[in-house]
């Protein structure tokens, strides 16, 4: 075959390769004001955070994407808040995605407020609450984009940022449609052993109080083995919240990997997920039916 002849087929073996182009997401580091009350008087912290958008002007629906919390204390510096696998999903159904990271994680850094308490005695819906003012000033900076609907504002989250956008959602002053909870919760595998968690029952109790001024509906996301919150602890944190007056559908989905935890950053656990989500954010509006 003569270099002309591959030359004309190179678009369409490289289509045959790796599927058909798609144009790029502009991938944006921000800042985004968080004003956080003090002894002294409030100051206004910076939390940084990446943006994907897709191309064309908008306005666009927006997913505020939240990270979870590394058991170890020394690995929160670590945290980048980037989710690549489910990001590039969401910005594929014209999605911005706003990936925050938190106070006292990664390129944020500073103190980390979102402590949970003893073991023994832990207050989720509190610790809830503190990761819920990231996401909010989160929230209110993309309402304020040009190229964002605000009436389609929606969040998202991963283990401490699944619970976090849960208690987000029970806040009356979070304008959003609704909360996609991926294994979202606090206190799991404790000392690293697996379904070892703090107080399951109070984690579940604070399920029900938060569900007690949200509104809006919440799809919640757990796999088999999630080594963090097994079955009967989510199903039962979901049947709390149901009972504390909350819209929320519960999925349990496949084992994956060896530990379902990390469902959300999993590329072959998209398929597990990527209808049922596509189904719900059609259902509150935030994508066309």
């Amino acid at each position: 075959m003569s270099a002309r002849s591959l030359a004309r087929l190179g678009p369409l073996l490289l289509t045959l390769l790796v599927g058909p182009a798609v144009a790029q997401p502009a991938v944006t580091e921000v800042t985004i004001p968080l004003r956080v009350p003090g002894l002294f008087g409030a100051r206004t912290v910076s939390l940084a955070a990446t943006e994907y958008r897709p191309a064309g002007d908008g306005p666009f629906p927006a997913i505020v994407l939240s990270h979870g919390s590394p058991p170890a204390a020394q690995d929160r510096p670590k945290t980048t808040g980037k989710f690549p696998i489910a990001s590039a999903v969401f910005v594929d159904w014209k999605f911005v995605v706003l990936t925050p990271v938190r106070r006292g994680y990664g390129k944020t850094g500073g103190a980390w407020d979102e402590d949970f308490g003893r073991c023994a005695n832990p207050f989720y819906a509190e610790a809830g609450l503190e990761t819920a003012k990231d996401i909010a000033a989160a929230v209110g900076w993309l309402a304020e984009r040009p190229y964002v609907d605000h009436r389609r504002l929606v969040l998202v989250g991963h283990s401490a940022g699944g619970w976090g956008s849960l208690a987000a959602a029970s806040r009356r002053d979070v304008p959003i449609l609704g909360v996609v909870n991926f294994a979202g919760g606090r206190g799991g595998k404790q000392r690293n052993q697996a379904n070892n968690n703090c107080a399951p029952e109070r984690l579940a109790a604070a399920a029900g109080r938060l569900a007690k001024t949200t509104s809006a509906p919440s799809l919640w996301l757990y796999a088999e083995n999630d080594q963090f919150f097994a079955p009967d602890l989510s199903r039962h944190m979901y049947e709390a919240d149901v009972a504390g007056g909350g819209h929320a559908s519960y999925h349990l989905l496949p084992a994956i990997g060896a530990d379902g935890h990390g469902l959300i950053n999993m590329r072959a656990g998209v398929p597990l997920w990527k209808e049922t989500v596509e189904a719900f954010l059609r259902d509150i509006g935030a994508l066309p039916r």
